[in-house]
């Protein structure tokens, strides 16, 4: 009978602890009615790791839903997972423990599906989480022939969900310039003139397409059924559309005036319209973290 008792004692108190977590949970979600989803290249783990504890500090104070990371250059699962917890998630997921790989973090469970590597240049990551299939890329930055394949690849992937109804996120650092940012990036020759110059220099550089900038991959990923969601909800302005660089290499604490939309958040129909704003942060801090600006989007849940 005492044990009896004991087994239903202890069996309580896990009971209370789990109603405890999961009420702390819906606690700190600060905005339950939406779901924030941010996209954010690290630059080698923020700033070759000597901006890890300002680059947790910012995230957290963005109350990100789910956090999609790239460059998180040859680390553990234990580190990304740390990440996650500083900011008050409790599920992780890491391409890769070598090289360049990709990671996501997020509020509610996750469920790893694809970590791709074959004939991918960093890889990518398929997972599921919160209800939605979040596809985590970092597509190469050398050769526009080669993000054209891995684009090819990943709509074998992505469009059979996007046909069945579901929820789609497609997001990271595409390294690949969107048509509809031509209108302002056509005008600016000395970055083209700087682009000419690269691939002129490097052999194994090849971003420009007969001398142009090549706007062919993300038309790709728009023809197979994605939307980018800055449609609508970002100004046609330089200032307000460039992801990276930031003002790092200088050491500057404000941005610079000149610049490229290289990352980006995608979503299907199904999501699309839930869209209630979009941004690419360029705070003054942001400029040491990293290389690139975050990119954050809120739905509607």
């Amino acid at each position: 009978m005492k044990r009896k008792l004991t087994f239903i004692t202890t069996a309580l108190l896990c009971l209370t602890a789990l109603q405890a977590l999961a009420a702390t949970d819906n606690i700190k979600d600060p905005h339950p009615k939406t779901l924030r989803a941010m996209s954010y290249n690290t630059w080698y783990v923020f700033n070759q790791k000597k901006e890890m504890a300002a680059g947790k500090e910012w995230v957290n104070e963005q109350t990100p839903d789910i956090v999609a990371l790239q460059e998180l250059t040859s680390i553990k699962p234990e580190l990304l997972q740390s990440f996650a917890e500083s900011w008050g998630h409790k599920h992780s997921s890491l391409l890769k423990s070598s090289g360049f790989s990709v990671g996501l973090t997020s509020r509610y469970p996750i469920e790893t599906i694809e970590k791709g590597r074959k004939d991918m240049h960093h890889g990518f990551l398929h997972a599921r989480t919160g209800g939605i299939e979040i596809f985590v890329v970092h597509l190469s930055p050398f050769k526009h022939t080669v993000r054209q394949r891995e684009a090819n690849i990943l709509l074998t992937r992505i469009k059979p969900l996007l046909e069945a109804k579901k929820k789609v996120i497609v997001l990271g650092d595409f390294n690949a310039l969107s048509p509809v940012d031509s209108s302002l990036l056509d005008k600016d020759k000395k970055a083209l003139e700087g682009a000419l110059a690269s691939d002129a220099k490097h052999g194994h550089v090849q971003n420009l397409k007969d001398g142009k900038f090549e706007y062919g991959v993300m038309q790709t990923f728009f023809d197979g059924g994605l939307i980018d969601t800055a449609k609508g909800k970002l100004p046609l302005t330089l200032k307000d559309r460039i992801s990276c660089p930031t003002g790092v290499f200088g050491n500057k604490p404000t941005p610079p005036k000149s610049g490229q939309r290289i990352d980006y958040i995608l979503t299907g129909p199904q999501l699309h319209k839930l869209v209630t704003q979009m941004s690419i942060p360029r705070k003054d801090e942001l400029n040491r973290i990293s290389d690139h600006y975050p990119v954050i989007v809120d739905f509607e849940k």
